[in-house]
């Protein structure tokens, strides 16, 4: 009934926590200390940029400073949703469901309230923090829901099922 075949290995979760860490670091020293290295600075194709002028479908200049936190934080946070736990069964897959419908209201109140709330660039940062606050979400209600049901039904998650996979 319960396939677990769209998750990834449970050791990405470390890997994961490496990127996530990774890109806070960047994150940081770039957008808190202004660090810009030169060598991040390359010719990079892009279907559409808009910065001082428009461009479509040519190579633009970009700092990748950004790009790289971007997606290392990104990345990371998906690798640590998505890694299985140590002993997964149909009650830890009902768990992960339970969290994505949570989190899925939490997106949609977040998102209504920036788009009401907030306007220019202030709504474009929104959207900028919406790209990491689903996963981000996802992960503390998934977790905070594995502990109360390990509270509940102690032993129930690996007593029944010996399904561990790596």
């Amino acid at each position: 009934m319960f396939k677990t075949i769209f998750l990834l290995p449970r050791n990405f979760r470390f890997v994961g926590i490496f990127f996530l860490l990774g890109g806070v670091i960047s994150g940081v020293a770039r957008f808190y200390f202004g660090f810009k290295p030169k060598f991040l600075t390359i010719d990079f194709f892009a279907l559409y940029s808009y910065y001082l002028d428009e461009k479509f479908i040519q190579t633009v200049s970009n700092n990748f400073g950004e790009e790289i936190t971007g997606f290392l934080i990104i990345t990371g946070l998906f690798m640590i949703a998505f890694s299985r736990e140590k002993t997964e069964n149909p009650q830890t897959g009902l768990i992960r469901l339970r969290a994505f419908f949570y989190t899925f209201y939490l997106n949609f109140i977040f998102l209504l309230f920036a788009l009401l709330f907030t306007f220019g660039f202030a709504f474009i940062y929104m959207l900028i923090v919406n790209m990491g606050f689903g996963l981000l979400t996802y992960i503390a209600i998934f977790q905070l829901l594995l502990l109360i049901d390990r509270k509940k039904n102690p032993g129930s998650m690996s007593a029944n099922y010996t399904t561990t996979t790596e």
